[in-house]
């Protein structure tokens, strides 16, 4: 598969920049590469910031939270432009790192857990083993949802036996063609990878955001699970995760003048993962952006909702664009695992099963850590707003806010019969994107399907 040949490059220079003296990253042109030997060496290439930025930035661009004029619409890349008004052609020939570094990190984690799985008998029953091995299977399985949430259809129960799903990768083999499996096979694999990595994790939440343990595992499974439709599952473990962990912060505390507010140690944050680091749409932080935030999404705020503050950056003129992410780092988007998400999936699979009440409590408790001190809506309030789901939703959308959700969250809502029809007007063109239409899955990359002859989705 040519993304395993370039993934050659990137281990090369993984080395170079931190080379041991195992030297366990030389890489030789087969599949008989140089790997990790030591649970030290693996360690360090689970720790690398590589399997930090893998998220899909295409996502974010795909969607509606922006919009973006003519003039700066022409000036981003080919890339961009086609995935803002859902083109046929994505790509035109361009390098897809949404597909190229998802598949990197598999790459990485398959030679750990190779390595791993050759120790002895004693290694292997060492607290340090089982922590490393639950580690690399639950990087394995976030890093195949993120491709099966874009390259996929959404996930659906009728359907999940013939609608094809990723390349399921489970060795470090770069000679191996693998071709798609079912959507049933892919989730399944990816469920299970988290199911066998949750009794070998701590429980503890880990300053390392990059290191994952139960309360990271139990909120990826909710978040699958939700977008999945099982959601007695998804509340299942929501509840596990909250157990183990429910900080919220207060967002009166935060410092709102700044264009950095959230620290990099945001303790709503139980896993650190940022977009691929690319796209200019999917940027934030600067009064530069090319990009307004859609004042269809901005104006759902009440005036006392301090998200106002601590999400945006604005001119005074009408221009708005996001502050720094959720992380207080870089350039681009926040796509981890957060408190706030799980306080979010609870509401929403207790309003699908008729418990108004109890879910709204749960949007009241959120919101009053998002308003100012006092202001925050009542209950009452709350209930007058109307169907308790929609409620929810909306609150979904305001709480996760340029965090790549809201794409999948489109597919899912659709999914299930919500109707939603994108649009977006660059000059005096009008693009529409109906409700299911099947350009809601980006196409595998024209590279990757000649290679390795993988069927291609439809456009």
């Amino acid at each position: 598969m040519k993304t395993y040949i370039n993934v050659l490059v990137l281990l090369s220079l993984f080395g170079l920049m931190n080379c041991t003296k195992s030297d366990f990253l030389n890489v030789k042109p087969n599949s008989g590469i140089m790997v990790p030997n030591t649970l030290e060496d693996v360690e360090k290439l689970l720790n690398n910031n590589l399997l930090r930025t893998f998220s899909s930035g295409l996502a974010t661009v795909s969607a509606d939270e922006y919009i973006v004029s003519e003039a700066n619409w022409n000036t981003v890349p080919a890339i961009e432009r086609n995935a803002s008004v859902w083109n046929r052609d994505v790509y035109e020939g361009e390098e897809v790192l949404d597909w190229k570094r998802p598949y990197t990190v598999v790459f990485y984690v398959n030679n750990a857990l190779a390595v791993l799985s050759g120790m002895d008998s004693k290694m292997q029953s060492t607290d340090w083993f089982k922590e490393l091995y639950g580690w690399a299977l639950f990087q394995r399985a976030y890093a195949n949802y993120e491709l099966a949430r874009l390259f996929c259809k959404s996930y659906d129960e009728n359907t999940a036996d013939t609608d094809l799903g990723i390349p399921i990768r489970i060795t470090p083999g770069i000679d191996v063609i693998v071709q798609r499996s079912t959507l049933r096979d892919t989730y399944t694999h990816i469920l299970n990878d988290i199911k066998q990595a949750i009794p070998l994790l701590g429980t503890e939440r880990s300053a390392n955001l990059m290191k994952p343990n139960k309360i990271t595992s139990y909120s990826l499974l909710a978040r699958i699970y939700l977008d999945m439709g099982k959601y007695v599952e998804a509340e299942s473990c929501a509840d596990s995760a909250l157990d183990l962990y429910n900080i919220l912060l207060d967002y009166n505390t935060l410092d709102f003048a700044t264009s950095a507010p959230f620290s990099s140690n945001n303790m709503e944050i139980i896993f650190g993962v940022t977009t691929v680091g690319r796209y200019v749409l999917s940027s934030v932080g600067s009064m530069s952006a090319l990009y307004t935030v859609n004042p269809e999404l901005f104006n759902l705020y009440d005036s006392d909702d301090l998200r106002l503050k601590v999400f945006f950056l604005t001119d005074g003129l009408g221009k708005v664009v996001m502050k720094k992410s959720y992380i207080g780092l870089g350039l681009y988007g926040f796509t981890g695992l957060t408190t706030d998400e799980l306080y979010l999936i609870k509401a929403e699979c207790l309003a699908r099963k008729d418990k108004d009440e109890d879910a709204l409590e749960w949007i009241h408790d959120l919101l009053q850590k998002r308003y100012a001190t006092g202001k925050a809506p009542m209950l009452e309030e709350l209930q007058s707003r109307g169907p308790v789901l929609e409620t929810v939703l909306e609150e979904r959308r305001k709480e996760l806010v340029w965090r790549s959700i809201r794409w999948s969250d489109i597919k899912r809502l659709n999914r299930d019969g919500k109707g939603i029809e994108l649009g977006r007007e660059i000059g005096d063109k009008k693009y529409t994107l109906p409700a299911n239409d099947p350009r809601y899955v980006l196409p595998i990359p024209d590279d990757e399907v000649a290679f390795s002859g993988l069927t291609q989705n439809q456009r």
